[in-house]
Formats: C-alpha cells, sequence, structure tokens
C-alpha cells in the first residue's frame, strides 16, 4: 500500500532491536544509530553485550527463552522490533515476546514475518510466522509486519558453485521475489521512527510486502549472474530427493531440510502461499527503488567470481 509521507518526528521513543546480531538487524543498529534513535538491543551473550558496549550501543542481556529478561530489556521501551531466528521453537519465541511486550508497557511491535507465511504451510517456519503474526493482531498492541521476499544474500550460501559457473537449486523455472536484507532494516528504521507509517491495532496494524518491482526465477537469477560476473553462469536443476540428500549431507537438520524443499517446491516451482507477489512498499516508503539481484551480485562481485 503507498505510504503517506510525514516528517520524522525529532523525539522518537527508545526501541528495543531484537536479532540484532543477524542480516537485518545488523544493519538496522546502523541505520537507528545514523538517525539519532534511541534504542538498546538484545543479546544471549555477555561477549556481544561487551562488543556492542564498546561500539556505544546500549545494550542488555536477556533470551527468548526467559521470558523475565525480556520484560526487563523492555522496560522503558515504547516500541520492539521483533525479529526472531529460524528454529523449533520460533513460534513460541514470538509469541512469548509478544506477551512480554503486554506486560512490559510496549505500544508497538515491528515483526519480521514471512512473504510466504500461511498457517497451512508444511514450512514450520512460514506456519509458525503466521501463528505469531495472528497472536499479535490479537494481543491489543499496535502492530506493523514486514514480509520480505528471499533474500538476495541467500545466493552467497551458493558462492562456491557459483564461482564454478552453476546456481543449483530445485526450484525449475517457478519465479519468486528478492530483497536485499538491507532494505529490510531500512523499511524497518522507517516505521520505527515515522508514527505516520505505523499500523494501529487489531484489524489496523499494517504489513508492508517488501520486494523488488517483479519476480525472477534462478534460471534468471543465473542469467543476471552471468551479465554481471562477465562469464556463464547456469542454472541446473537438482531433483527435490537429490537436493533434500544435499542438505542433510551439509549438515542442515531434518526438519530444516525439509522445510526447504517445501519452499523451493511448493512456494518457489508451484508459486503457492504468495511467493511471487510483488509490491511497491519498499520505493513508497524509502523513496527509492529496492536494490536489484544485479545491484547485489555487482557489490559481491568478489565473492562471487572465481580467484
Amino acid at each position: 500500500m503507498p505510504a503517506p509521507t510525514r516528517p520524522e518526528p525529532t523525539t522518537p521513543s527508545r526501541v528495543l532491536v531484537t536479532g540484532a546480531t543477524g542480516d537485518v538487524g545488523t544493519h538496522l543498529v546502523t541505520e537507528l544509530t545514523t538517525r539519532g534513535t534511541p534504542f538498546r538491543v538484545l543479546c544471549r551473550r555477555p561477549d556481544q553485550v561487551r562488543a556492542f558496549t564498546d561500539r556505544g550501543v546500549e545494550a542488555v542481556l536477556g533470551s527468548f527463552e526467559d521470558g523475565a529478561s525480556l520484560r526487563e530489556a523492555m522496560r522503558g521501551c515504547d516500541q520492539v522490533f521483533l525479529n526472531t531466528p529460524p528454529g523449533l521453537e520460533q513460534f513460541r519465541q514470538n509469541r512469548d515476546a509478544v506477551d512480554a511486550a503486554v506486560a512490559a508497557g510496549v505500544r508497538h511491535v515491528v515483526k519480521v514475518s514471512a512473504s510466504d507465511a500461511n498457517p497451512r504451510s508444511a514450512i514450520p517456519w512460514a506456519r509458525d510466522h503466521a501463528l505469531a503474526d495472528e497472536h499479535l493482531r490479537r494481543s491489543g498492541l499496535a502492530w506493523t509486519r514486514l514480509l520480505p521476499g528471499a533474500f538476495t544474500k541467500n545466493l552467497l550460501v551458493e558462492a562456491s558453485a557459483i564461482r564454478r559457473g552453476w546456481l543449483p537449486q530445485t526450484s525449475g523455472h517457478g519465479a519468486t521475489a528478492w530483497i536485499d536484507v538491507a532494505d529490510v532494516a531500512a523499511v524497518g528504521a522507517r516505521v520505527l521512527t515515522d508514527p505516520a507509517v505505523q499500523g494501529g491495532t487489531g484489524e489496523d496494524g499494517r504489513t508492508y510486502r517488501l520486494t523488488g518491482d517483479r519476480p525472477l526465477s534462478y534460471p534468471e537469477v543465473a542469467g543476471v549472474l552471468t551479465t554481471v560476473l562477465g562469464r556463464r553462469v547456469r542454472y541446473v536443476h537438482v531433483p527435490a530427493p537429490a537436493f533434500y540428500g544435499v542438505l542433510r549431507l551439509s549438515g542442515t537438520p531434518a526438519w530444516q531440510a525439509k522445510g526447504l524443499v517445501h519452499q523451493f517446491v511448493d512456494v518457489v516451482r508451484r508459486g503457492q502461499d504468495d511467493g511471487r507477489l510483488c509490491s511497491s512498499d519498499v520505493p513508497d516508503l524509502l523513496g527509492r527503488p529496492a536494490v536489484t539481484v544485479a545491484e547485489f551480485a555487482a557489490a559481491h562481485r568478489a565473492e562471487l567470481s572465481a580467484a
């Protein structure tokens, strides 16, 4: 949906940032620091607290497994940026964080969800996000959901194969929406610091779908890489059972490997659960186009190019 424009407030409220050491959170910390927004970060380990403190960032010790630590971390915060790691406990972690926010008197939660969130999904994280989103909607808190597409950064997982000239996947010619993690963080910062684009409670909450301007299949991505890197990169289709086996051999847990197979086969290859939908929310909110796959590849040319 187009976002109304309004000058950002000069006295923003304090924000608790979870997932601050992750892909999105790292960029969000930079964004909020640049904007001069008061915030603190939640850390699982003392060494993380020290590292943030040494940078001049307020940090507190706590975890999604400890409700008391969550409530204490949220004390004095008006907003929470909620970004939980994928795992078997993701729904519970989101639920407990939302409940802690209610208990701590938080006003607004910005939650990173999933573009393919579906309570009946065979993909664990897509199912858990959908259930957690509904819990947030019913919490009485003001809420804003961010639904990112496929992260361009995931291409770096295949960097060694790309350097050898091939891009393996089990998604066939199915297309999916793509987004850069830095754009997700930039949108998060805009929402956290501008009440004009924040959601309200219940049905008045807001959802932003964060994507580029068009979906791309993995064969199309291989073509983009070929152009950007100046050498041929070919898409190689891997049958789903073989793809699952490769994931398991690489150390991916069975639950996660099964979820990834369903994601690439059901959502990407077959187009289920809105995986191909794109929106103008990123340019509407940021006043510039979303980072493209080509721009991402150019920025990471050294990692994707043969030595």
